[in-house]
């Protein structure tokens, strides 16, 4: 019974993801996450990403110790441990999947290499160590399926497998925690060091020693059988070394480095840190390090459970929990976000207890304990309720999928219009442009030019100086410097040339300026103003200029053209064309407006610029590193 009311649960939980997915799929991570510029990173990359990665340290951990040292020991757990390792990485990916803005991008780093990036670094290690993982557990699967010639070539090459495997987890394991070595004004003291990386290394090997073992001891629980205690306890002798040492590290490194006031400091992330070092260190090293505990199948399962939980802390503190004291932002993971993690989780145990099953993952637990587990509890066979619920392999299906798409339903009705409809920005007004002074430069650099802000002027004073605009539509401090001169020498037409961007003018009104109809920052606007054309045509008696026709409904769709009245509304040598006439006095957001016009000219000419401009189509070549503008500096160019 305790099996089926375990799938159960994990069914029930499985359930609550897939919604959610489809929905983050269809309108971004934005639409169900908590997230925002400044905690960008939340539960999915810190608990369901950086975690796993930790957790995932039992499959390199095991094998290394039954392969490579040949402690036959651990053999049997060695099958689970690889399984455990390759669920943990296949989440992994479909976390990191899920996360990133544009998620269809996540194999972008097979082809787009960027060598100087510990992140890709990262990410061609976990690839590839999936593979290995992949190719270790093929053992087990080839074994049960028979083919023992494809079974034969697979075991020549476990040496070389394995070898490929130990030398991939060491280095994504430590270079994740190099990632964070960047992070020196966002992460509180008490966490950032230079150690991360080793810290990172070793707290793997702890953390996927218990792991395995809290995982083995519950698969016996749930088939009734003896665990390995040998095994178990073995790795809990491990666990409780490495443990010691990553202790040791982490204090001496707070006290050598001056840091050690930080621990006696009355705050929310002393207090954090020494939850942390209970749970993760003290608790596990005192315990495993008692041999009458170590034998013990529920002290061990608790231990481990203690540790996976500590340890996970570290993770979640280094990548974004420890981060909030100093950015001063608040973050909490909306229920989408634990849907998302937990049914990932879930998926990942109901995979686990099929190959427990159906692949021999254990010596111990055999088809016949399988048989019997998941026959206990069986309802009474005159019971009507038995025809739904019956222990035979098809009552088991009908009442699992019954949990699955009521969780499915469920999920779906508690998403938030957001989730549903997407996310509609606020609303945000636009300013126009200003003029400021800026010192010419000729270094050759991809930044033609920076703000000579007052002061600066004087000590440029020997440099040629010119006039820009400063875009900063909703005045947030992160503008773009646009050389106006520049361009009208670039442009076909010279001076004469304004109407190929300028690509609508108002009423009496030449080359109007961009803001003057992109009216917010983010969404389109209506031009159309009813009230000051009606003024114009004198009331109601002049509806018929714009709506002929007596007995035809006066509605926007039976007006003419704008420029029927307006010839000079829309320049014909634009090159902003909009083919949708519909959306023509509906102009766009200013951003979209912006990214439009520019990006698109700019793709068309970097060809002809020389190599250090060629990367004036990205995001660098507008965005540059320029000054911030902020206090009396700010007003002074308002």
């Amino acid at each position: 019974m305790k099996l089926r009311f375990t799938k159960t649960i994990l069914w029930l939980v499985a359930g609550l993801a897939p919604a959610v997915l489809v929905m983050r799929v269809i309108h971004g991570p934005g639409s169900v996450t908590a997230l925002t510029d400044i905690i960008p990173w939340g539960l999915w990359k810190g608990g369901g990403v950086v975690a796993l990665v930790a957790i995932g340290g039992a499959g390199f951990t095991v094998a290394m110790l039954v392969y490579i040292f040949n402690c036959q020991l651990f053999k049997p757990v060695v099958r689970g441990a690889v399984l455990l390792a390759l669920l943990c990485y296949s989440s992994v990916g479909l976390g990191l999947t899920v996360d990133i803005g544009i998620w269809w991008r996540i194999v972008f780093p097979v082809w787009h290499w960027q060598l100087h990036s510990v992140l890709f670094e990262v990410a061609w290690c976990i690839m590839l160590y999936l593979v290995v993982l992949s190719l270790e557990f093929s053992h087990t699967v080839l074994a049960r399926i028979g083919w023992q010639r494809m079974l034969s070539a697979i075991e020549k090459l476990t040496m070389v497998i394995v070898i490929a495997g130990i030398s991939l987890s060491t280095l994504h394991q430590s270079s994740l925690g190099t990632l964070f070595l960047a992070t020196p004004f966002r992460l509180h003291p008490l966490w950032h060091t230079d150690f991360l990386p080793l810290l990172f290394f070793i707290s793997a090997i702890g953390i996927g020693c218990l792991t395995i073992s809290v995982a083995t001891l519950f698969v016996h629980w749930l088939y009734e059988k003896a665990a390995p205690m040998r095994a178990v306890s073995g790795l809990g002798a491990i666990c409780a070394v490495t443990m010691t040492l990553y202790g040791i590290l982490r204090f001496a490194d707070i006290i050598a480095s001056g840091k050690a006031g930080l621990l006696v400091n009355p705050s929310w992330d002393a207090v954090n840190f020494w939850f942390e070092i209970l749970l993760s260190v003290v608790i596990p090293v005192a315990l495993l390090s008692q041999k009458r505990f170590r034998v013990s199948p529920a002290a061990m399962f608790w231990i481990g459970v203690t540790a996976t939980v500590g340890l996970t802390l570290n993770r979640v503190n280094v990548s974004g929990l420890a981060t909030l004291s100093l950015t001063h932002a608040t973050y909490m993971p909306s229920w989408t976000e634990w849907a998302v993690s937990a049914g990932i989780l879930a998926a990942a145990g109901l995979i686990f207890l099929f190959c427990v099953e159906n692949l021999g993952l254990y010596a111990s637990i055999g088809a016949e304990d399988v048989k019997r587990a998941r026959a206990a509890g069986s309802l009474d066979p005159a019971d009507w309720r038995t025809t739904f619920f019956s222990a035979h392999r098809h009552g088991e299906a009908r009442l699992y999928s019954l949990v699955f798409v009521a969780a499915i339903a469920g999920s779906f009705a508690g998403l938030s219009d957001d989730a549903v409809f997407g996310v509609e920005p606020v609303a945000t007004s636009t300013s126009s442009p200003r003029r400021v002074q800026v010192v010419k430069r000729d270094n050759g650099c991809s930044a033609p030019f920076t703000v000579a802000l007052r002061d600066d002027v004087a000590a440029h004073s020997g440099a040629a100086t010119s006039m820009a605009l400063m875009v900063d539509g909703n005045r947030n401090g992160r503008y773009v410097l646009f050389d106006h001169e520049a361009h009208e020498t670039r442009v076909e037409g010279g001076s004469n040339g304004c109407a190929r961007c300028h690509h609508m003018n108002r009423p009496l009104d030449s080359a109007t300026s961009c803001f003057e109809c992109h009216r917010d920052e983010y969404l389109a606007v209506d031009l159309f103003d009813h009230q000051i054309h009606e003024i114009h045509t004198g009331g109601n008696h002049g509806c018929i200029r714009c709506h002929p026709g007596a007995g035809s409904p006066r509605t926007r769709a039976n007006t003419p053209e704008c420029t029927s009245c307006h010839p000079n509304m829309r320049p014909g040598n634009t090159r902003v064309q909009v083919a949708d006439a519909g959306k023509r006095d509906r102009p766009s957001g200013y951003m979209q407006a912006m990214h439009g016009l520019c990006i698109e000219c700019h793709r068309e000419r970097k060809a002809t610029l020389p190599v250090e401009r060629q990367g004036i189509d990205q995001c660098a070549g507008c965005h540059g590193d320029l000054p911030a503008i902020s206090g009396a500096v700010w007003q002074s160019w308002l």
